[in-house]
């Protein structure tokens, strides 16, 4: 290591924190601490497979091999190869999903009930008369008069996206057709006899989730999910809402990100469910506030200071073409309303799938991310009462020292004994760190035993306590065992973040109780959703704080209930005016402003007395 330097370097969307020093490439960086880039050549600069992208710090220059793979766009752009590419600062790099050999665990499936379908948009297959000289009426009215005698719809319209499509379909297929309509616009025209499909997308903080579904059936014809590329930009939201205000082009930036991996995973879904882009007719993205903003590119900087104020709050219909989206020429996007702050359309949807609008008991959602978002309904109550807690990345991985997202090689359960540690990783490869699971865990079971007390100190007369660059820490797995031929590591630093990260979810759920005078033993019914709350052992969740003492209540983890609830939205009418009902009729609370905010948010940190020693 040059004159003992070494830097900081963080690959995202992987999540994944690395040291690195002046004399060993990005590709080497990242290969030691087990994050596998593809490389045909080995690390020689031949292949231009292990491409990334620079977006902050300083590197060594362009060697020879780069400017000979990359064009000189592509470099001034901040692509770069990893096996050409020194760290000389501290450095944030988004590696591409085809830079990586293998990919991250993306949740995007969920436990809840199907809906029956009654979409906005009808299918009406059709043959129509071809024009003769005697017959020489305009094709758009060839087509209307068409579908009103064979179905009786009239009065219909259509827009000239549609129309310029329209003319050679006809002659391409011997004029049998199938007309997508939504209300009184034909938004779309295929060949032959087919249904018409729509995209249902849970557009999170961190991943993306996303849905083809079958408007007439409700059937799931294809998923896929990947990660939200705005990551690079900020691993929170204000941080991401401060880099639009600081940059006048980061606004267009990051809703260019994320609109094309959107298209990407559209393209991927059609791929999949072997069908036309054209019959894709109508499509439903929610997400927080922040995310809808970002993506529909509105204002927010008035969003990124107090009092947090959106642009909008009521539902959007905006055009598909609009955002980028390779579906039918005339198809849609609606965005549901937002309810208030940073509690938007995912939490609308999260409430839906979960019926806790039609709640008959006293039930708590709670959906666990980055921004943490609460509900409670009560028998009687006509609204709904939310909140949002910054719970911040540390469940995703960031800000701890071997912390990850999940990955192939994540520690995901952890089991600490007397004289060993039990563990579980992601496809069961070698441990290189510990993703969100895995992070409640090892909180849950230092403080079980005793390596930790309940201000979240480590025991440093504990034999198996160390102490290394960020004062005492834990060894997990060694670095013999590990991927990484590093140790796997919880330090004193990282159960300080675990504490931020779960004394605001706590102090969260502890407020809002308090708001709707609901005593804790009045709850019954504990929904968790989302994607770290399907893998989250509960037992542990508990022991370790998360949620407050709630003595009556049964746990119900869903997955991800928001994407279900936009695909709810999706292929229902009703859902979405049940939506819309939904965000009029919840209240929403600003938690920072609670007079005992910041106590219960201190004591939220601690870990919880009494805990069982014993299991």
């Amino acid at each position: 290591m040059s004159n003992g330097r070494s830097f900081q370097v963080q690959f995202q969307p992987i999540g994944k924190r690395v040291t690195a020093s002046p004399d060993e490439s990005l590709f080497e960086a990242a290969r030691e601490s087990g994050i596998d880039l593809a490389s045909a050549c080995g690390g020689e600069g031949n292949c231009g497979q292990c491409r990334v992208m620079v977006l902050a710090g300083e590197t060594s220059p362009p060697n020879l091999d780069e400017e000979f793979i990359l064009s000189e766009l592509e470099i001034q752009q901040g692509e770069r190869l990893a096996c050409c590419t020194y760290a000389h600062s501290d450095l944030t790099i988004q590696v591409p999903r085809e830079s990586l050999i293998t990919g991250q665990r993306l949740q995007i499936a969920s436990d809840l009930r199907e809906i029956e379908p009654d979409p906005l948009v009808r299918a009406y297959p059709v043959t129509l008369t071809p024009p003769t000289l005697e017959d020489i009426r305009p094709d758009l009215t060839r087509l209307m008069d068409g579908l009103a005698e064979a179905y009786g719809v009239r009065g219909l319209f259509a827009g000239t996206a549609v129309l310029r499509t329209m003319s050679p379909i006809f002659r391409e297929h011997n004029w049998q057709v199938t007309a997508f309509v939504r209300e009184q616009e034909i938004v779309g025209l295929v060949a032959g006899e087919k249904r018409p499909l729509g995209l249902a997308v849970d557009l999170g903080t961190t991943k993306i989730a996303a849905y083809l579904v079958d408007l007439e059936t409700g059937n799931d014809l294809a998923s896929a999910g990947a990660p939200n590329p705005q990551i690079g930009y900020g691993e929170d939201v204000i941080s991401r809402l401060n880099h639009v205000s600081r940059n006048p082009e980061g606004g267009r930036v990051l809703a260019t990100k994320v609109r094309e991996t959107l298209n990407e995973l559209l393209t991927e879904l059609i791929y999949q469910a072997d069908v036309t882009a054209e019959q894709v007719v109508d499509a439903c993205i929610v997400g927080n506030t922040a995310m809808t903003h970002l993506l529909l590119q509105l204002p927010v900087r008035q969003l990124a200071t107090a009092p947090y104020v959106a642009a909008i709050g009521t539902s959007l219909v905006v055009p598909a073409s609009e955002l980028g989206l390779t579906m039918s020429p005339g198809a849609t996007v609606y965005i549901p309303p937002c309810i208030g702050g940073f509690v938007g359309a995912d939490h609308v949807a999260m409430i839906l799938a979960c019926d806790l609008d039609q709640e008959t008991k006293t039930s708590l959602g709670v959906d666990i991310g980055t921004n943490t978002e609460i509900a409670i309904r009560k028998p009687g109550m006509s609204f709904l009462t939310s909140a949002s807690c910054a719970s911040g990345p540390a469940f995703e991985g960031a800000h701890i020292s071997d912390g990850m997202r999940a990955a192939s090689g994540a520690i995901e359960k952890v089991r600490i004994t007397e004289s060993d540690v039990e563990l579980t990783t992601i496809d069961d490869a070698p441990a290189v760190g510990l993703c969100g699971s895995g992070i409640v865990d090892v909180a849950a079971e230092l403080y079980r035993s005793g390596l930790i007390n309940n201000r979240g100190r480590f025991d440093k007369a504990h034999g198996r306590v160390g102490n290394g660059r960020f004062g005492s820490e834990f060894c997990l797995v060694p670095a013999a065992q590990s991927g990484s031929n590093r140790d796997v590591l919880i330090t004193q630093k990282d159960v300080n973040e675990i504490q931020l990260a779960k004394g605001a979810i706590h102090a969260g759920l502890q407020i809002l109780l308090e708001a709707t005078n609901t005593p804790a033993s009045e709850v019954e019914e504990v929904v968790v959703a989302g994607a770290f709350g399907s893998f989250l052992n509960i037992k542990n969740a508990i022991a370790m704080g998360l949620f407050p003492e709630l003595p009556n209540a049964q746990y119900r983890q869903v997955g991800n209930a928001a994407v279900i609830g936009a695909k709810w939205m999706l292929i229902s009418r009703e859902a979405r005016s049940r939506a819309e009902k939904i965000a009029q009729n919840t209240t929403y609370n600003e938690l920072t402003t609670y007079p005992k905010f910041g106590r219960k948010f201190a004591l939220g940190m601690l870990f919880p007395e009494p805990v069982s020693r014993n299991r």
